[in-house]
């Protein structure tokens, strides 16, 4: 009697350990899916502006903190530079993505993007 007990209180740890895992590996592939939605947004101001512009960042920090909460950082060496058309942007952007039940986990997210200046 106290081992089929037992075994369903195993049983019941095990498949809550199984779906937190399968609800937190989702929301991690959403939040790559948000670096994507945010590195289109910047190669649009990119293109827009000619480079990583003072007003192309200025832009892209607020659309940041209206959409996703400031959680992206953007890094390039070619910041605050103006280019002339055809010319290509390289920039990286950063985030953490924290595990929701396993906060000792987290994974650095980097999404490499490149834009070509569209300003004649």
């Amino acid at each position: 009697m106290l081992e089929s007990s037992t075994m369903e209180m195993g049983k019941l740890y095990i498949s809550l350990f199984i779906i937190f895992s399968m609800v937190s590996l989702a929301l991690f592939f959403s939040e790559i899916n948000h670096a994507n939605d945010f590195k289109q947004y910047v190669n649009y101001q990119i293109e827009r502006n000619g480079g990583l512009t003072g007003e192309a960042i200025e832009k892209v920090n607020n659309y940041n903190q209206e959409h996703f909460g400031g959680k992206f950082d953007i890094q390039s060496a070619q910041m605050n530079q103006k280019f002339s058309f055809g010319q290509e942007v390289d920039y990286t952007i950063n985030t953490t993505h924290n595990f929701f039940f396993l906060p000792l986990l987290s994974r650095d997210i980097s999404v490499k993007g490149s834009a070509i200046s569209q300003i004649r």
